[in-house]
């Protein structure tokens, strides 16, 4: 199955305080009733480290969510130096292409792809994903297979 996600420009967590919240997102409206997959991130340069990854049939919906969870706000707000943003992820259904159940598979994999490369996420209840860290040494032509270290999700 060939599934497709659009990736937007990450869009800035504003100052929420006016509004009783942590953070805000101008043109949050935009998002609502497209489906896909989002991650609350920080950015420092032009890279991004994921914090949280998600899906959701409705993103505005789902994010707006978010943004009044106290919990997973705060794990944001303490996360380290860099812009805290969000990125949506427009997922391009296919003929055929059951949509709830291909955004689980992409979230899955996203999650399992940023855990791989040493990400820590909130994902549970803002809490860090706890993981295992797999080092490697020895024969740099295994090593070319399997890099100098990966990280796998504890379970």
């Amino acid at each position: 199955m060939n599934l497709e996600v659009k990736w937007y420009k990450p869009l800035k967590l504003k100052d929420g305080a006016k509004e009783g919240l942590i953070y805000t997102i101008d043109n949050l409206e935009d998002w609502f009733g497209t489906s896909g997959v989002y991650m609350f991130c920080r950015k420092y340069s032009k890279c991004l480290a994921p914090l949280y990854i998600g899906k959701a049939e409705d993103l505005g919906s789902r994010v707006k969510q978010h943004l009044n969870s106290v919990k997973l706000m705060k794990s944001i707000q303490g996360a380290q130096a860099g812009e805290k943003v969000v990125v949506f992820g427009e997922y391009l259904a296919k003929s055929g292409q059951d949509k709830k159940k291909t955004i689980a598979i992409i979230e899955k994999s996203l999650i399992e792809h940023a855990l791989s490369e040493g990400y820590q996420l909130l994902n549970v209840q803002g809490t860090k994903t706890p993981t295992h860290k797999i080092s490697f040494n020895g024969c740099q032509l295994a090593k070319n297979v399997t890099g100098k270290e990966m990280y796998v999700k504890a379970k």
